[in-house]
């Protein structure tokens, strides 16, 4: 069984890519809209957010972690790796591809304000940026328009104007979705800038990771725990991981598979 966390639901970008590799495979998703949004965070928060949300996955059965969201990855991976002993997937901005394809030697990447602080995110960028110039561009407004579906709000467009303009006057060609958060974005932009952007995010890598991880793991999963529905969790609102389910994946989920759960933090 696999298990997947973000701090809301758009981390639910993750979980679809991966469904789409493995149907058959049955996952618990937890959206932790409780601490949401993870980058206002601080790394100590996220770390501890991410290591209750985990023993709670494997507790109720989860084989393989899928940390659906950047911040978390950046924060917390390393430690919820020595913490615990099932496999952890974390997912990066895709840096490495952007920086390969662009044709002006000129990426950008939109994060989340505790992401672009940490020295993680550095690393990626020197040890991929392959002679590029890297812009990183910081916003928790994003994080907002994406959680709350606000694309069609005249004020939303005014604001990704003032980020993706002065890109372009830059000569930027590739732009990364650093952040779970921005992945249902995506279709937003490519309308508002058709052509304009190579637009890279994490979501595809991430299933063919985890679809590695589970063949290489399957033979130790009982058959049975594949044969479960998919349940959701929410620290919050179970209404509103409904809406949001049905809204972002068009799925209608039953309310039996759609749980709150108050976790000791």
């Amino acid at each position: 069984m696999i298990g997947i966390f973000d701090s809301g639901t758009v981390g639910l970008s993750i979980y679809w890519a991966i469904k789409k590799l493995m149907p058959e495979a049955s996952c618990l998703y937890f959206a932790d809209h409780a601490h949401f949004p993870y980058g206002e965070k601080t790394v100590h928060q996220i770390k501890s957010f991410s290591s209750l949300i985990s023993s709670f996955l494997i507790s109720q059965g989860a084989n393989i972690i899928v940390v659906a969201c950047n911040t978390a990855t950046i924060a917390a991976i390393k430690h919820l790796r020595e913490s615990f002993q099932v496999p952890f997937v974390g997912t990066v901005p895709a840096v490495k591809p952007a920086c390969l394809y662009s044709m002006n030697k000129k990426t950008a990447v939109l994060l989340t304000q505790t992401a672009a602080r940490g020295g993680a995110f550095h690393h990626l960028v020197s040890s991929h940026a392959n002679g590029a110039e890297v812009y990183t561009i910081r916003s928790s407004r994003l994080v907002k328009i994406s959680e709350e579906q606000l694309q069609s709000d005249p004020s939303s467009i005014r604001y990704l104007a003032q980020i993706l303009d002065p890109l372009l006057e830059k000569g930027v060609d590739a732009l990364v979705l650093g952040s779970t958060h921005f992945i249902f974005l995506k279709p937003w932009i490519e309308e508002l800038y058709p052509g304009k952007f190579k637009i890279f995010d994490p979501s595809e890598g991430v299933a063919k990771q985890t679809q590695r991880l589970y063949l290489l793991h399957r033979s130790s999963m009982s058959q049975k725990i594949d044969q479960k529905e998919d349940v959701f969790f929410t620290s919050g609102s179970s209404c509103l991981l409904s809406q949001k389910i049905k809204q972002l994946l068009l799925m209608d989920v039953s309310k039996n598979n759609v749980q709150q759960v108050l976790l000791d933090y």
